[in-house]
Parts: C-alpha cells; sequence; structure tokens
C-alpha cells in the first residue's frame, strides 16, 4: 500500500515538474555558415550550439565555440583546433510573442534582434526569423528558424581566418518542445 502511495507522490510531482518548466535547452544545436575565404565559398558546420530559452521573460541565449567548428578546408580546421583560447561567440535576444508554446498558431515571421558578442566586442544584428507551431500529440513545440548576415570585421575574424570576406551567412533551425 505504501509503495502505490509513493509512486503517486513521485508521478505526480514528475508531472507538476513537467507543466511548470520555463527553461529549455540544448546542447547540441546545429549551425551553418557560410563565407568566403580567397573568394571561394566555404560552409562551415556545428553541433555544438547551445541554446536557452527562458520561456517566462521569452529571452533566447545561446553559445558556440568557434573551435567545434567543421569545414571542407583542412587547414582551417587544424588552425581553429589550435586556438589555444576559446573562441566563443554568445548571442541573446527575446522572441517577440506572448504564448506560443501552449496554444497553435500560424508562423510567426519577425525581424528579431540579436546582440552577438565576440572576444570582448559586442554589436546587435537583426535575423530573419520563422517560428512555426508544430503539435504531435500532447506535445508542443516550435521550429525557430533563422537566417541572416555578419559582418567579418564586426567580429574580428579577418585577423583569425586569413582571406575571409566581409560577410558571413548564418543560418540556425532550433526546435523548442515542451512536454
Amino acid at each position: 500500500m505504501a509503495t502505490k502511495h509513493l509512486f503517486f507522490i513521485c508521478f505526480f510531482v514528475l508531472a507538476f515538474q513537467m507543466q511548470s518548466q520555463t527553461t529549455y535547452m540544448t546542447k547540441n544545436g546545429h549551425l551553418k555558415m557560410v563565407g568566403r575565404i580567397d573568394n571561394q565559398p566555404v560552409a562551415v558546420e556545428t553541433n555544438e550550439l547551445s541554446v536557452f530559452l527562458d520561456y517566462t521573460t521569452k529571452q533566447m541565449n545561446g553559445e558556440m565555440d568557434l573551435r567545434t567548428l567543421v569545414t571542407e578546408i583542412p587547414e582551417l580546421n587544424s588552425y581553429l583546433r589550435k586556438a589555444e583560447q576559446p573562441l566563443l561567440v554568445q548571442f541573446s535576444g527575446v522572441i517577440p510573442a506572448d504564448d506560443f508554446m501552449s496554444q497553435p498558431h500560424q508562423a510567426l515571421i519577425f525581424n528579431w534582434l540579436v546582440k552577438v558578442t565576440f572576444q570582448n566586442k559586442s554589436f546587435e544584428v537583426v535575423f530573419k526569423t520563422t517560428l512555426e507551431h508544430i503539435e504531435e500529440g500532447s506535445f508542443f513545440s516550435c521550429r525557430l528558424s533563422t537566417f541572416g548576415e555578419i559582418q567579418a570585421a564586426k567580429l574580428g575574424l579577418e585577423d583569425l581566418i586569413p582571406g575571409l570576406g566581409e560577410t558571413i551567412e548564418l543560418q540556425f533551425i532550433q526546435v523548442v518542445l515542451r512536454v
């Protein structure tokens, strides 16, 4: 009898915690960037984008170490791996929607103002963003698709990556899940 009560209490606490969740995260997000090195297009990717969403404030923060990038250029891969200090790029921005997780909605298309910080330099950039609702049974989630350009000079990457062009195209798609 006591086992049944203990099981019920544990189930109730777990269910309550899942329903009251306000912070969501992933440490294995996918990010793809395309730039030009010596006037040749180069794609770089990572599967180590960390993204955190505070659902109460709609604040999304992310972080990525450039050393985790993988390219088709062995010399660039070697250069990034040999960097002695972390090459952390951090970003934050607020998603301009009141309640996009608890109920179905049409695709939200907006210009997302994001603050980017790299090696003590900060600047703001605007990304074209779409937030689409996905509904599967009792699970609600949204797919955040973000596209835009960053000036390489703002990050100071032209010093780190010789021959890098003026702009870097950036794309990331992240699923935000609420159980």
